[in-house]
Formats: structure tokens, sequence, C-alpha cells
């Protein structure tokens, strides 16, 4: 096959130290029907291992497969440099140890060439290659439970408002999308570099922006949660998730109150933002790490929806300082 200047799915995968699992990512996409009509760019994040090993013996035997190497920089910055390289109409962020599922996701790649949606939306299996997690067990956890399982095109606002009202929550993963390259580079959706709980901090974002989300009732993705993975909780480095989240929520709160004045939206998602919000306060203890005066109880209990977080907003006030 002679490489296409222009396709119409781009897979960017950010690839550091993933030697154990790139080669399973790799084969599940490769055997998804329509995939030598895409690209797929693995970006090699400085690894130290033998990642760009495991990439080069691709590249070498399917043509559409390509590697970019740079520093490390952390998904976010491999993510940016993948989007700014790609050539696709559709950009599809594949974590490098997951998978797809190759007899549903030939129908993303189908869509990618008949779509002018913004966002193409799908849903999520689990895989666990650990039982000693402390994760649930729930094989929805990443699926749009909100939303009615049929396919169909909703507005980005529309389908927040749609989940918030029915489920009261929403599925922040970046994953879970191929996005119009268009779209996410004429609004300047790039990644925040250096920035643990990007995904939370991006795909709310996104949804607002998009004028369509097209939704897949499919779990078209399978999530791996490893020993090394970033939501086992004996893994997470406590402080740094701490920092990151202190600029994740406060900064989000704020890009609500600038795009969302005056919708319905916004008490609904600033809601759901300050229940996840509390819930991280407490499973990190952030006050441990000197942010107890930078928590704006006022903000938590005038957005608070739900009684319990009234409660544990009271809590705040008694315990930290």
């Amino acid at each position: 096959m002679t490489y296409k200047a222009m396709v119409d799915l781009s897979i960017v995968i950010p690839a550091y130290n993933v030697e154990k699992y790139l080669a399973a990512c790799l084969d599940s996409l490769i055997g998804s029907e329509g995939i030598d009509g895409t690209e797929i760019i693995i970006v090699n994040d400085g690894s130290t291992d033998d990642t760009p090993k495991v990439a080069d013996k691709y590249v070498s035997d399917h043509k559409y497969i390509k590697v970019i190497t740079k520093e490390n920089g952390g998904p976010s910055s491999s993510r940016n440099a993948g989007l700014k390289e790609a050539s696709g109409k559709y950009v599809f962020f594949c974590d490098a140890d997951d998978m797809v599922v190759p007899e549903l996701f030939g129908r993303v790649i189908s869509l990618a060439g008949t779509s002018s949606d913004d966002v193409l939306l799908w849903d999520s299996e689990l895989l666990y290659e650990t039982v000693n997690l402390l994760m649930p067990k729930n094989r929805d956890f990443f699926a749009h439970g909100g939303l009615p399982k049929e396919e169909k095109t909703y507005g980005g606002k529309e389908i927040l408002e749609t989940q918030l009202r029915n489920s009261g929550d929403f599925v922040a993963t970046v994953w879970l999308s191929a996005y119009r390259k268009a779209f996410l580079t004429d609004n300047s959706l790039f990644f925040k570099e250096g920035l643990i709980h990007e995904d939370e901090f991006w795909v709310p974002k996104v949804l607002i922006k998009a004028q369509s989300v097209h939704y897949i009732p499919e779990k078209i993705y399978i999530y791996r949660i490893h020993e090394g993975s970033i939501m086992n909780p004996g893994t997470m480095d406590r402080a740094e998730s701490s920092k990151a989240l202190m600029y994740v929520y406060p900064s989000l709160y704020k890009y609500y109150d600038e795009v969302l004045s005056g919708e319905p939206l916004k008490v609904l998602i600033e809601g759901n933002l300050t229940k996840r919000y509390i819930h991280m306060i407490y499973k990190y203890r952030i006050w441990r790490y000197g942010y107890g005066k930078k928590i704006d109880k006022k903000l938590l209990w005038r957005t608070s929806l739900r009684l319990r977080d009234k409660v544990m907003v009271l809590l705040l006030y008694l315990f930290v300082h």
C-alpha cells in the first residue's frame, strides 16, 4: 500500500516503557477491518526499555504505522506531538497498555470516513490483570450510563446534560472518543503538558465546545488495570496527584463560569465537579500536602447538590485549616 497524505483516522499511541503491552495494543488495532486505511503514530516518549524495538518491528511490517521519538514529557506532551503529526480527519488517542475490540473498532474506522461530527463516542470494558487492586469491579465503570443504549447524535452540551440528569455523572476519559482534528486545532484544544489527571481537565472542555457528538453504545475499548496503571492506588504519587487536582478543579470552576454562565448545564456540571473534588480531597487527604487553606469551602458549599456533599464540606470547615 502507498502511504496516503490524508487518511480518515489517525491513531496516536503515547508509549513510555510499555514493551510488555505495546504488541497486544497494536495487534488489536491491526485486526480491525479497514485499519490499512488509517495511520498509527507511536510516540516514543523517551522510553528506556525495549519499547522502540517493539515499535520498529511493527513499522517494518506495516506501512501505515510510524514512530516519532521525543524526550520524556508525559502523556499530554506525547498526545500533543501526535496530534500535530496526524494527517487524519479524526484523531483517536489510544493508551499503549490498552486494546480495542477489533470486531467493533472497524465501526469507528468506517464512521471516520463518512461522519462530520466533532466527536465519535463509545464505551469501554475493563480488563483486570491483577485482582488485588482497590478498584471497582463494575464492568460498566467506563460506560456512559446516563445515555440510552441507542446509536444517536447529540450536541456536546446536550450529551453532558443528559448524562448528568440521568446518572449524576459523566465519563471524562480521552480514549473513549475519536475527535475531528480540525475541531481540536481550531478551538486550541491541546493538552496541558506536565499535568496528571489531564483527562478530567480536557474532556469537559471538548464536550462543551463540540457541536455534535455521535454515540456508539458498544464497549469498543478495553482498559487494562495492572500493577503500573495510574488507576492502581498503590502506584499513585499522592503528592503529585494532590498538586494536579488543586490546579484542575479550581480551573474548571473558572472555565464553567466563563462559558456556561446562565445555562442550566452550569449548575449540574458544577455540582458534579464538586462531588468529584470532595471525593478527591478525602481520597488523597489533600490537606496533608499543605493545601488546606487553598480549598475554597464556600464554593464547595454553594455548588453542592447532594446532602452527603454538604456534610463533607461541613467536616472540612471543622477539621481542615
